[in-house]
Protein backbone atom coordinates (compact mmCIF):
# COMPACT_ATOMS: atom_id res chain seq x y z
CA UNK A 1 0.00 0.00 0.00
CA UNK A 2 2.83 2.50 1.07
CA UNK A 3 5.86 1.15 -0.55
CA UNK A 4 7.50 3.25 -2.71
CA UNK A 5 9.23 2.38 -6.31
CA UNK A 6 9.91 3.32 -9.94
CA UNK A 7 6.62 2.54 -11.45
CA UNK A 8 5.95 1.85 -14.91
CA UNK A 9 4.52 4.51 -17.20
CA UNK A 10 0.55 4.72 -16.41
CA UNK A 11 -2.15 4.93 -18.52
CA UNK A 12 -4.74 7.77 -17.75
CA UNK A 13 -8.02 6.05 -17.15
CA UNK A 14 -11.09 7.77 -19.59
CA UNK A 15 -13.51 9.66 -17.70
CA UNK A 16 -17.05 8.72 -17.85
CA UNK A 17 -19.84 10.77 -18.80
CA UNK A 18 -22.09 9.92 -15.90
CA UNK A 19 -24.43 11.99 -14.20
CA UNK A 20 -23.58 14.25 -11.58
CA UNK A 21 -24.97 17.55 -10.02
CA UNK A 22 -22.37 20.19 -10.56
CA UNK A 23 -22.48 22.32 -7.50
CA UNK A 24 -20.40 24.55 -6.43
CA UNK A 25 -18.31 23.69 -3.67
CA UNK A 26 -19.30 25.38 -0.21
CA UNK A 27 -17.36 28.63 0.89
CA UNK A 28 -13.75 27.37 2.82
CA UNK A 29 -15.10 29.06 5.89
CA UNK A 30 -18.48 27.79 6.42
CA UNK A 31 -17.31 24.19 5.09
CA UNK A 32 -14.58 24.83 8.13
CA UNK A 33 -17.45 26.01 10.77
CA UNK A 34 -19.85 22.91 10.05
CA UNK A 35 -20.32 20.93 12.88
CA UNK A 36 -20.94 17.22 12.02
CA UNK A 37 -23.58 15.46 14.29
CA UNK A 38 -22.44 13.39 17.02
CA UNK A 39 -23.01 9.58 16.75
CA UNK A 40 -23.36 7.48 19.63
CA UNK A 41 -22.29 4.32 17.05
CA UNK A 42 -20.61 6.39 14.17
CA UNK A 43 -21.56 4.49 11.00
CA UNK A 44 -17.97 3.50 9.43
CA UNK A 45 -17.67 1.57 5.98
CA UNK A 46 -14.23 0.27 5.49
CA UNK A 47 -12.14 -0.20 1.77
CA UNK A 48 -8.88 -1.48 2.32
CA UNK A 49 -5.90 -3.48 0.08
CA UNK A 50 -5.58 -6.03 2.65
CA UNK A 51 -3.27 -8.25 1.26
CA UNK A 52 -0.21 -5.90 -0.28
CA UNK A 53 1.64 -5.75 2.76
CA UNK A 54 1.49 -6.36 6.35
CA UNK A 55 -0.06 -3.20 7.89
CA UNK A 56 -3.68 -3.22 6.49
CA UNK A 57 -4.05 -6.94 8.82
CA UNK A 58 -2.63 -4.73 11.94
CA UNK A 59 -4.92 -1.89 11.18
CA UNK A 60 -7.80 -4.42 10.82
CA UNK A 61 -7.17 -5.67 14.69
CA UNK A 62 -7.05 -2.14 16.16
CA UNK A 63 -10.41 -2.00 14.21
CA UNK A 64 -12.15 -4.86 15.37
CA UNK A 65 -10.95 -4.66 19.01
CA UNK A 66 -13.01 -1.10 18.74
CA UNK A 67 -15.64 -2.41 16.75
CA UNK A 68 -18.17 -2.19 19.86
CA UNK A 69 -17.84 1.53 19.61
CA UNK A 70 -19.02 2.00 16.09
CA UNK A 71 -21.82 0.18 13.52
CA UNK A 72 -19.86 -1.33 11.09
CA UNK A 73 -21.73 -1.67 7.33
CA UNK A 74 -19.28 -3.18 5.28
CA UNK A 75 -15.54 -4.68 5.31
CA UNK A 76 -14.63 -4.57 1.43
CA UNK A 77 -11.09 -5.88 0.10
CA UNK A 78 -9.79 -3.48 -2.63
CA UNK A 79 -7.04 -2.98 -4.80
CA UNK A 80 -4.57 -0.25 -4.84
CA UNK A 81 -1.56 0.96 -6.58
CA UNK A 82 0.70 -1.54 -4.22
CA UNK A 83 -1.90 -4.61 -5.49
CA UNK A 84 -3.11 -3.62 -8.91
CA UNK A 85 -4.51 -7.20 -9.95
CA UNK A 86 -6.06 -9.11 -7.15
CA UNK A 87 -8.37 -8.31 -3.66
CA UNK A 88 -7.88 -10.63 -0.88
CA UNK A 89 -10.57 -10.98 1.31
CA UNK A 90 -9.17 -14.02 2.53
CA UNK A 91 -7.25 -11.84 4.96
CA UNK A 92 -9.60 -10.31 6.42
CA UNK A 93 -11.41 -13.33 6.90
CA UNK A 94 -8.36 -14.47 8.98
CA UNK A 95 -8.47 -11.67 11.04
CA UNK A 96 -11.56 -12.03 11.50
CA UNK A 97 -10.83 -16.17 12.65
CA UNK A 98 -8.82 -14.02 15.58
CA UNK A 99 -11.47 -12.12 16.68
CA UNK A 100 -13.89 -14.68 16.65
CA UNK A 101 -11.90 -17.00 19.79
CA UNK A 102 -11.63 -13.62 21.71
CA UNK A 103 -14.92 -11.98 21.61
CA UNK A 104 -16.71 -13.89 24.15
CA UNK A 105 -14.07 -12.43 26.33
CA UNK A 106 -14.19 -9.23 25.15
CA UNK A 107 -18.15 -9.19 26.36
CA UNK A 108 -16.50 -9.22 29.59
CA UNK A 109 -15.47 -5.93 29.60
CA UNK A 110 -17.88 -4.02 27.03
CA UNK A 111 -20.96 -4.52 25.92
CA UNK A 112 -22.03 -5.04 22.08
CA UNK A 113 -19.08 -6.51 20.56
CA UNK A 114 -20.49 -7.85 17.23
CA UNK A 115 -19.92 -11.65 16.49
CA UNK A 116 -17.81 -12.89 14.08
CA UNK A 117 -20.60 -14.40 12.27
CA UNK A 118 -22.49 -10.57 11.37
CA UNK A 119 -19.00 -9.33 10.27
CA UNK A 120 -18.14 -12.38 7.94
CA UNK A 121 -21.57 -10.78 6.38
CA UNK A 122 -19.74 -7.49 5.87
CA UNK A 123 -17.11 -8.99 3.99
CA UNK A 124 -16.90 -8.19 0.05
CA UNK A 125 -14.93 -8.21 -2.47
CA UNK A 126 -14.13 -4.78 -4.44
CA UNK A 127 -13.28 -3.61 -7.62
CA UNK A 128 -10.19 -6.56 -8.98
CA UNK A 129 -8.96 -4.54 -11.25
CA UNK A 130 -7.12 -1.29 -11.16
CA UNK A 131 -8.16 2.35 -10.40
CA UNK A 132 -10.65 3.91 -13.29
CA UNK A 133 -9.56 1.06 -15.83
CA UNK A 134 -12.05 -1.34 -13.69
CA UNK A 135 -14.96 1.28 -12.98
CA UNK A 136 -18.15 1.54 -15.55
CA UNK A 137 -21.14 0.19 -16.86
CA UNK A 138 -21.73 -3.72 -16.02
CA UNK A 139 -17.94 -3.61 -14.06
CA UNK A 140 -20.84 -3.61 -10.54
CA UNK A 141 -18.43 -6.36 -7.60
CA UNK A 142 -20.24 -7.52 -4.63
CA UNK A 143 -18.50 -4.71 -2.16
CA UNK A 144 -19.44 -2.05 -5.07
CA UNK A 145 -22.85 -3.12 -4.34
CA UNK A 146 -22.31 -3.68 -0.51
CA UNK A 147 -21.34 0.11 -0.32
CA UNK A 148 -24.12 1.53 -2.97
CA UNK A 149 -26.51 0.18 -0.38
CA UNK A 150 -24.93 1.50 2.19
CA UNK A 151 -25.26 5.06 0.35
CA UNK A 152 -28.26 3.96 -0.10
CA UNK A 153 -29.34 4.08 3.61
CA UNK A 154 -27.66 7.69 3.91
CA UNK A 155 -30.52 10.02 3.65
CA UNK A 156 -30.28 10.74 7.13
CA UNK A 157 -27.95 14.52 7.73
CA UNK A 158 -28.13 12.88 11.37
CA UNK A 159 -26.32 10.12 10.60
CA UNK A 160 -23.01 10.45 8.08
CA UNK A 161 -21.80 7.16 6.69
CA UNK A 162 -17.33 7.21 7.07
CA UNK A 163 -16.19 5.63 4.35
CA UNK A 164 -12.15 4.88 5.34
CA UNK A 165 -10.15 4.04 3.05
CA UNK A 166 -7.06 2.50 3.13
CA UNK A 167 -6.17 1.52 -0.59
CA UNK A 168 -7.83 2.60 -3.67
CA UNK A 169 -11.44 4.36 -4.54
CA UNK A 170 -11.97 2.92 -7.71
CA UNK A 171 -14.81 0.41 -5.62
CA UNK A 172 -16.33 4.06 -4.06
CA UNK A 173 -16.09 5.00 -7.87
CA UNK A 174 -18.20 2.31 -8.90
CA UNK A 175 -20.66 2.38 -6.08
CA UNK A 176 -20.97 5.82 -6.78
CA UNK A 177 -21.37 5.29 -10.78
CA UNK A 178 -24.32 2.78 -10.07
CA UNK A 179 -26.00 5.10 -8.08
CA UNK A 180 -26.05 7.79 -10.81
CA UNK A 181 -27.14 5.43 -13.19
CA UNK A 182 -30.50 4.47 -10.96
CA UNK A 183 -31.38 7.98 -8.94
CA UNK A 184 -32.25 10.94 -10.21
CA UNK A 185 -29.35 13.35 -9.60
CA UNK A 186 -31.23 15.41 -7.00
CA UNK A 187 -31.35 12.21 -5.10
CA UNK A 188 -27.23 11.34 -5.62
CA UNK A 189 -26.55 15.15 -4.31
CA UNK A 190 -28.55 14.57 -1.08
CA UNK A 191 -27.19 11.18 -0.53
CA UNK A 192 -23.75 12.11 -0.88
CA UNK A 193 -24.06 15.39 1.13
CA UNK A 194 -24.29 12.63 4.05
CA UNK A 195 -20.61 10.93 3.34
CA UNK A 196 -17.38 11.17 5.28
CA UNK A 197 -14.13 9.91 3.21
CA UNK A 198 -10.98 9.91 4.57
CA UNK A 199 -8.82 8.79 2.70
CA UNK A 200 -5.13 7.79 3.12
CA UNK A 201 -3.62 10.02 0.33
CA UNK A 202 -4.79 8.33 -3.29
CA UNK A 203 -3.68 4.83 -4.19
CA UNK A 204 -5.51 4.80 -7.38
CA UNK A 205 -6.24 7.50 -9.81
CA UNK A 206 -9.90 6.93 -8.74
CA UNK A 207 -10.07 9.33 -5.33
CA UNK A 208 -9.51 12.69 -7.80
CA UNK A 209 -12.16 11.22 -10.11
CA UNK A 210 -14.77 11.13 -7.54
CA UNK A 211 -14.02 14.44 -6.02
CA UNK A 212 -14.35 15.94 -9.21
CA UNK A 213 -17.89 14.21 -10.24
CA UNK A 214 -19.44 14.38 -6.82
CA UNK A 215 -18.20 17.38 -4.98
CA UNK A 216 -20.40 17.11 -2.35
CA UNK A 217 -18.91 14.32 -0.28
CA UNK A 218 -16.42 15.66 2.93
CA UNK A 219 -13.01 14.65 1.94
CA UNK A 220 -10.46 14.20 4.29
CA UNK A 221 -6.80 13.69 2.50
CA UNK A 222 -3.88 14.59 1.59
CA UNK A 223 -3.81 14.47 -2.45
CA UNK A 224 -0.83 12.39 -3.91
CA UNK A 225 0.06 11.10 -7.28
CA UNK A 226 0.23 7.40 -7.11
CA UNK A 227 3.42 6.56 -6.65
CA UNK A 228 3.92 7.66 -2.97
CA UNK A 229 5.90 10.11 -3.47
CA UNK A 230 4.30 12.28 -1.62
CA UNK A 231 3.38 10.48 1.37
CA UNK A 232 5.74 11.90 3.34
CA UNK A 233 4.23 15.13 3.92
CA UNK A 234 0.48 13.45 4.78
CA UNK A 235 -0.59 13.83 8.31
CA UNK A 236 -1.42 9.99 8.64
CA UNK A 237 2.24 9.28 8.82
CA UNK A 238 2.28 10.90 12.22
CA UNK A 239 0.64 7.74 13.26
CA UNK A 240 4.17 5.83 13.35
CA UNK A 241 5.93 6.96 10.06
CA UNK A 242 9.15 8.91 11.51
CA UNK A 243 11.69 6.62 10.89
CA UNK A 244 11.14 5.30 7.65
CA UNK A 245 9.90 8.95 6.28
CA UNK A 246 11.81 11.01 8.05
CA UNK A 247 9.19 13.22 9.10
CA UNK A 248 8.56 13.02 12.74
CA UNK A 249 11.89 15.00 14.75
CA UNK A 250 10.49 15.21 18.34
CA UNK A 251 8.21 12.25 18.42
CA UNK A 252 8.69 9.53 20.50
CA UNK A 253 9.28 6.22 19.04
CA UNK A 254 9.35 3.94 21.29
CA UNK A 255 5.20 2.67 21.48
CA UNK A 256 5.41 1.83 17.75
CA UNK A 257 8.83 -0.09 17.81
CA UNK A 258 8.97 -3.47 16.94
CA UNK A 259 9.88 -4.40 20.19
CA UNK A 260 6.75 -2.65 22.09
CA UNK A 261 4.79 -4.16 19.97
CA UNK A 262 6.45 -7.75 20.52
CA UNK A 263 6.35 -7.34 24.20
CA UNK A 264 2.45 -5.53 24.85
CA UNK A 265 0.30 -6.85 21.67
CA UNK A 266 1.93 -9.56 19.56
CA UNK A 267 2.61 -11.67 23.30
CA UNK A 268 -1.90 -11.19 23.48
CA UNK A 269 -3.74 -14.31 22.70
CA UNK A 270 -4.78 -15.21 19.19
CA UNK A 271 -5.16 -11.66 18.21
CA UNK A 272 -1.81 -10.71 19.17
CA UNK A 273 -0.29 -14.03 17.26
CA UNK A 274 -1.93 -12.35 14.11
CA UNK A 275 -0.53 -9.14 14.89
CA UNK A 276 2.43 -9.26 11.85
CA UNK A 277 5.65 -7.42 11.90
CA UNK A 278 5.21 -4.29 9.60
CA UNK A 279 7.34 -4.05 6.35
CA UNK A 280 7.65 0.12 6.68
CA UNK A 281 5.25 1.51 9.21
CA UNK A 282 3.33 0.31 11.77
CA UNK A 283 -0.56 0.24 10.47
CA UNK A 284 -0.50 3.28 8.13
CA UNK A 285 -4.22 3.02 7.49
CA UNK A 286 -5.25 3.36 11.32
CA UNK A 287 -5.84 7.42 11.06
CA UNK A 288 -8.41 6.82 8.89
CA UNK A 289 -10.50 5.56 12.13
CA UNK A 290 -8.74 6.79 15.14
CA UNK A 291 -11.03 9.75 15.25
CA UNK A 292 -14.07 7.71 15.91
CA UNK A 293 -12.94 6.41 18.78
CA UNK A 294 -15.16 7.07 21.85
CA UNK A 295 -12.43 8.94 23.75
CA UNK A 296 -13.58 12.08 24.55
CA UNK A 297 -12.13 14.32 22.01
CA UNK A 298 -14.82 14.07 19.99
CA UNK A 299 -12.93 15.30 16.85
CA UNK A 300 -15.13 13.30 14.31
CA UNK A 301 -17.73 16.24 14.74
CA UNK A 302 -15.11 18.54 12.97
CA UNK A 303 -12.00 17.65 11.39
CA UNK A 304 -10.17 20.81 12.01
CA UNK A 305 -10.74 20.03 16.09
CA UNK A 306 -7.48 17.61 16.29
CA UNK A 307 -7.97 14.41 17.79
CA UNK A 308 -6.38 11.05 17.16
CA UNK A 309 -7.13 11.10 13.61
CA UNK A 310 -4.73 14.12 13.28
CA UNK A 311 -6.35 17.96 12.65
CA UNK A 312 -6.91 19.32 9.16
CA UNK A 313 -7.96 22.19 7.50
CA UNK A 314 -10.06 23.31 4.75
CA UNK A 315 -8.24 24.58 1.82
CA UNK A 316 -8.05 24.02 -1.93
CA UNK A 317 -4.68 21.41 -2.94
CA UNK A 318 -3.01 22.26 -6.72
CA UNK A 319 -5.14 20.58 -9.18
CA UNK A 320 -8.04 19.45 -6.55
CA UNK A 321 -11.10 20.96 -7.87
CA UNK A 322 -12.75 22.17 -4.90
CA UNK A 323 -11.87 22.60 -1.01
CA UNK A 324 -11.20 19.27 1.33
CA UNK A 325 -10.34 19.33 4.66
CA UNK A 326 -6.12 18.58 4.35
CA UNK A 327 -2.88 19.58 5.63
CA UNK A 328 -0.65 22.94 4.88
CA UNK A 329 -1.61 26.67 5.38
CA UNK A 330 -0.74 29.63 6.26
CA UNK A 331 1.29 29.87 8.88
CA UNK A 332 0.73 34.06 9.75
CA UNK A 333 -1.66 34.44 12.80
CA UNK A 334 -5.73 34.34 12.00
CA UNK A 335 -4.56 32.13 8.82
CA UNK A 336 -5.61 28.81 8.86
CA UNK A 337 -2.58 26.00 8.85
CA UNK A 338 -3.00 22.11 9.38
CA UNK A 339 0.39 21.95 12.02
CA UNK A 340 0.45 21.59 15.42
CA UNK A 341 3.25 22.90 17.32
CA UNK A 342 4.17 20.16 20.23
CA UNK A 343 6.69 20.04 22.95
CA UNK A 344 9.36 16.38 21.78
CA UNK A 345 10.76 14.45 23.57
CA UNK A 346 14.16 16.92 24.10
CA UNK A 347 12.18 19.56 25.55
CA UNK A 348 11.70 21.57 22.41
CA UNK A 349 8.91 22.57 20.12
CA UNK A 350 8.22 21.17 17.14
CA UNK A 351 5.72 21.83 14.56
CA UNK A 352 4.56 19.70 11.85
CA UNK A 353 1.30 18.15 10.89
CA UNK A 354 2.08 15.12 11.99
CA UNK A 355 2.75 16.57 14.98
CA UNK A 356 -1.43 16.35 15.18
CA UNK A 357 -1.23 12.46 15.36
CA UNK A 358 1.73 11.79 17.05
CA UNK A 359 1.12 14.21 20.62
CA UNK A 360 -1.53 11.69 21.49
CA UNK A 361 0.63 8.65 20.35
CA UNK A 362 1.36 7.20 24.11
CA UNK A 363 -2.27 7.55 25.00
CA UNK A 364 -4.04 5.61 21.62
CA UNK A 365 -0.99 2.92 21.86
CA UNK A 366 -1.55 2.27 25.56
CA UNK A 367 -5.43 2.26 24.75
CA UNK A 368 -4.90 -0.55 22.19
CA UNK A 369 -2.76 -2.66 24.73
CA UNK A 370 -5.21 -2.47 27.32
CA UNK A 371 -7.88 -3.52 24.51
CA UNK A 372 -5.30 -6.56 24.00
CA UNK A 373 -5.37 -7.40 27.43
CA UNK A 374 -9.10 -7.45 27.34
CA UNK A 375 -8.94 -10.52 24.89
CA UNK A 376 -7.61 -12.47 27.21
CA UNK A 377 -7.78 -11.00 30.87
CA UNK A 378 -11.40 -11.07 33.20
CA UNK A 379 -12.57 -7.49 34.25
CA UNK A 380 -10.37 -7.52 37.28
CA UNK A 381 -7.30 -8.24 35.76
CA UNK A 382 -7.38 -5.84 33.07
CA UNK A 383 -7.52 -1.68 33.05
CA UNK A 384 -10.28 0.14 31.61
CA UNK A 385 -10.79 4.09 30.75
CA UNK A 386 -11.38 7.02 33.51
CA UNK A 387 -14.88 8.07 32.95
CA UNK A 388 -14.68 11.92 32.92
CA UNK A 389 -17.39 14.44 34.54
CA UNK A 390 -16.96 18.42 33.77
CA UNK A 391 -19.87 20.87 35.42
CA UNK A 392 -21.61 17.86 36.08
CA UNK A 393 -22.25 16.74 32.90
CA UNK A 394 -21.06 13.21 31.64
CA UNK A 395 -20.51 11.76 28.69
CA UNK A 396 -17.81 12.19 25.79
CA UNK A 397 -19.28 15.02 23.78
CA UNK A 398 -17.85 18.19 24.05
CA UNK A 399 -19.05 20.58 26.43
CA UNK A 400 -19.96 24.31 24.91
CA UNK A 401 -19.39 27.47 26.81
CA UNK A 402 -20.20 31.10 26.73
CA UNK A 403 -18.93 33.75 29.08
CA UNK A 404 -18.33 37.65 28.73
CA UNK A 405 -14.99 38.51 27.97
CA UNK A 406 -13.63 39.53 31.26
CA UNK A 407 -15.01 36.87 33.34
CA UNK A 408 -13.53 33.89 34.38
CA UNK A 409 -14.98 30.65 33.78
CA UNK A 410 -14.91 27.80 36.97
CA UNK A 411 -14.46 24.29 35.28
CA UNK A 412 -14.50 21.30 37.62
CA UNK A 413 -14.60 17.52 37.06
CA UNK A 414 -16.00 16.63 40.26
CA UNK A 415 -18.03 13.20 39.71
CA UNK A 416 -14.59 11.48 37.26
CA UNK A 417 -13.74 8.35 38.59
CA UNK A 418 -12.38 4.84 37.50
CA UNK A 419 -13.73 2.01 36.99
CA UNK A 420 -11.04 0.32 38.17
CA UNK A 421 -10.65 2.45 41.44
CA UNK A 422 -7.23 4.03 40.61
CA UNK A 423 -6.02 6.96 41.20
CA UNK A 424 -6.14 9.75 38.61
CA UNK A 425 -3.79 12.76 37.29
CA UNK A 426 -5.73 15.93 36.43
CA UNK A 427 -4.52 17.88 33.19
CA UNK A 428 -5.78 21.00 31.70
CA UNK A 429 -4.65 22.55 28.72
CA UNK A 430 -5.36 24.90 25.76
CA UNK A 431 -5.54 23.56 22.30
CA UNK A 432 -5.14 26.79 20.25
CA UNK A 433 -4.73 25.20 17.20
CA UNK A 434 -8.20 23.37 17.16
CA UNK A 435 -10.14 26.78 15.84
CA UNK A 436 -7.15 27.81 13.03
CA UNK A 437 -9.83 25.65 10.62
CA UNK A 438 -12.27 29.03 10.88
CA UNK A 439 -9.69 31.51 11.48
CA UNK A 440 -9.27 34.92 9.65
CA UNK A 441 -6.79 37.30 9.58
CA UNK A 442 -6.22 39.35 12.06
CA UNK A 443 -5.24 43.17 12.60
CA UNK A 444 -1.15 43.06 11.87
CA UNK A 445 -1.10 45.37 14.25
CA UNK A 446 -1.94 42.99 17.00
CA UNK A 447 0.44 40.30 15.85
CA UNK A 448 3.44 39.65 18.65
CA UNK A 449 6.52 38.09 17.69
CA UNK A 450 9.17 39.63 15.11
CA UNK A 451 9.74 37.81 11.80
CA UNK A 452 12.95 35.65 11.76
CA UNK A 453 13.16 35.65 15.95
CA UNK A 454 10.43 34.53 17.32
CA UNK A 455 7.12 32.98 16.88
CA UNK A 456 4.86 34.73 15.31
CA UNK A 457 1.34 34.68 17.49
CA UNK A 458 -1.74 36.31 18.24
CA UNK A 459 -3.20 37.18 20.95
CA UNK A 460 -5.02 34.22 23.23
CA UNK A 461 -8.55 34.48 23.32
CA UNK A 462 -8.65 32.85 26.97
CA UNK A 463 -6.21 31.49 30.27
CA UNK A 464 -6.28 29.01 32.13
CA UNK A 465 -5.24 31.06 35.46
CA UNK A 466 -5.22 27.90 37.91
CA UNK A 467 -5.27 24.60 38.11
CA UNK A 468 -5.35 22.26 40.65
CA UNK A 469 -6.27 18.70 40.23
CA UNK A 470 -10.14 18.45 39.35
CA UNK A 471 -10.85 22.58 39.27
CA UNK A 472 -9.50 25.05 36.51
CA UNK A 473 -9.96 29.00 36.20
CA UNK A 474 -10.27 30.39 32.91
CA UNK A 475 -10.11 33.99 32.00
CA UNK A 476 -11.64 34.90 28.68
CA UNK A 477 -9.36 37.86 27.60
CA UNK A 478 -11.19 38.61 24.05
CA UNK A 479 -13.85 38.03 21.89
CA UNK A 480 -13.36 34.16 20.22
CA UNK A 481 -13.50 30.71 20.30
CA UNK A 482 -11.12 28.41 22.17
CA UNK A 483 -10.63 24.77 23.04
CA UNK A 484 -9.45 23.73 26.33
CA UNK A 485 -8.74 19.88 26.75
CA UNK A 486 -8.97 17.75 30.02
CA UNK A 487 -6.85 14.76 29.91
CA UNK A 488 -7.49 11.79 32.81
CA UNK A 489 -5.22 9.87 33.37
CA UNK A 490 -5.34 6.38 35.79
CA UNK A 491 -1.84 4.27 37.17
CA UNK A 492 -3.02 1.14 35.69
CA UNK A 493 -1.35 -1.17 33.63
CA UNK A 494 -0.86 0.11 30.91
CA UNK A 495 -2.33 3.76 32.16
CA UNK A 496 -5.24 4.59 29.97
CA UNK A 497 -6.31 8.36 29.37
CA UNK A 498 -9.61 10.08 28.74
CA UNK A 499 -10.00 13.25 27.04
CA UNK A 500 -13.34 16.76 27.43
CA UNK A 501 -13.31 18.63 24.92
CA UNK A 502 -14.66 22.27 26.48
CA UNK A 503 -15.42 25.03 23.79
CA UNK A 504 -15.36 28.11 25.43
CA UNK A 505 -16.41 31.07 23.43
CA UNK A 506 -16.21 34.69 24.60
CA UNK A 507 -18.23 37.66 23.61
Amino acid sequence: MKRQYIAAALTLAATFAFPFNAISAESVHSMAAKVIPWQDKPRVFVLSDIGNEPDDQMSLTRFLLYSNEMNIEGLVATTSTWQRSKVSPEKMELVLSHYAEVQPNLLKHKPDYPSAAQLKSLIASGQSGYGMADVGPGKSSAGSELLAKAIERSTDSKKPLYITLWGGANTLAQALTDLSARHQAGNVVTLTKNLIVYSISDQDDAGHWVRVHYPNITWIVDPSNQQGEDYSRATWTGISGDRYYRNGAGADFTTVSQSWLDKNIRSKGPMGKGYLQYAFIMEGDTPSFLGLIRNGLGSEMNPGWGGWGGRYIVRTPQNEPHPVWTSGGDFFPGNPNGADTVKGTDGHQYTSNQATIWRWREAFQHDFAARMDWTIKDFKHANHNPVVVVNGVSGQQPLFITGKVGSTVQLTAEGTHDPDGDSLSYKWFTYPEATSAVSKQIDSKLVQGVRGEDYLSAPAVLQITQQSGREASVKIHSPGTEHIILAVTDTGTPSLTSYRRIIVSGE
